[in-house]
């Protein structure tokens, strides 16, 4: 049976009123299991055999349906939701579909209100095959391993916290942001590249923006390098502000200055007090 939650790729192996019946495919094989695919996401041209990605959920009638639209989340990962509505039963939240995702009052938090996002993750209930999001994120996320010390990783901001943010680092780990690490705004809901720059016993990770390897500073100078390429003038300086610096190349205003300063030492560049040129040969 396939995963509810999941992008899949589809067959569309007949048609009917109500839209297309399909079957997933699993490593190039039918699975055996037929769900609707609404007719509201069919391609005028369709036919028989043909393939379509489409995420598995369930409707109001709790049946299983193959929907065309791309939800905030998928099965296991992280997003930010504004909830919607509050009744007896839970809350539910918008995550880009029709119908809304439910928050049963177990997997809620305390204190929310319509209208008001949170970090919400999508979460399967293998005994009543349903999805449902949950609030409690913290409890569900693995702990990290210290080979993953200096690694990027994509982060999403959660929470403030007296030291910086915490947040959750590739929809697996819990993090922290540290303010005296960070000289960029950050804001709730936000998404950043940063780097690990320790692992907790308890497997929590530390973050920063930069790396500490040299390396980091060689991928910066070719990262401007590249914008030079198409562009005879970059509008930052070693002065700018450190959230336009990382707005442009998601890097640290320290990263920016160690590249630049190597790229003005190989006179590839040229410094004026409000841009960079790029030296032509």
């Amino acid at each position: 049976m396939m995963q509810l939650g999941e992008i899949h790729r589809f067959t569309l192996m007949r048609f009917t009123p109500q839209g297309a019946y399909v079957q997933g495919k699993v490593d190039e094989h039918l699975d055996e299991e037929e769900v609707l695919y609404p007719k509201k996401y069919l391609n005028e041209n369709a036919q028989e055999g043909d393939e379509v990605r489409a995420f598995l959920m369930k409707d109001s009638v709790n049946r299983r349906v193959a929907v065309g639209e791309v939800p905030k989340l998928t099965l296991d990962a992280c997003a930010f939701l504004s909830v919607t509505e509050m009744n007896m039963h839970g809350a539910f939240a918008d995550w880009g579909l029709d119908k809304d995702l439910f928050i049963p009052f177990s997997e809620q938090r305390e204190g929310i209100d319509i209208g008001e996002a949170y970090p919400v993750m999508l979460c399967y209930d293998a005994a009543t095959d349903r999805l449902f999001g949950s609030m409690k994120i913290n409890k569900k996320l693995l702990p990290a391993q210290p080979e993953q010390v200096n690694r990027g990783v994509r982060f999403l901001v959660t929470e403030h916290h007296e030291l910086g943010w915490r947040g959750i680092a590739d929809q697996k780990y819990l993090g922290m942001l540290y303010r005296n690490e960070c000289k960029i705004p950050i804001e709730l809901g936000q998404t950043l590249e940063v780097y690990v720059s320790a692992v907790r016993p308890d497997g929590k990770m530390d973050l920063k923006i930069s790396s500490t390897q040299p390396q980091k500073y060689d991928e910066a100078t070719e990262q401007i390098m590249t914008y030079f390429q198409e562009h005879k003038f970059l509008f930052l300086t070693d002065k700018s502000d450190a959230s336009a610096i990382y707005s442009q190349f998601q890097m640290s205003k320290k990263t920016f200055k160690q590249a630049i300063g190597k790229l003005y030492k190989q006179r590839k560049i040229k410094l004026f007090n409000d841009k960079i040129a790029r030296m032509d040969e």
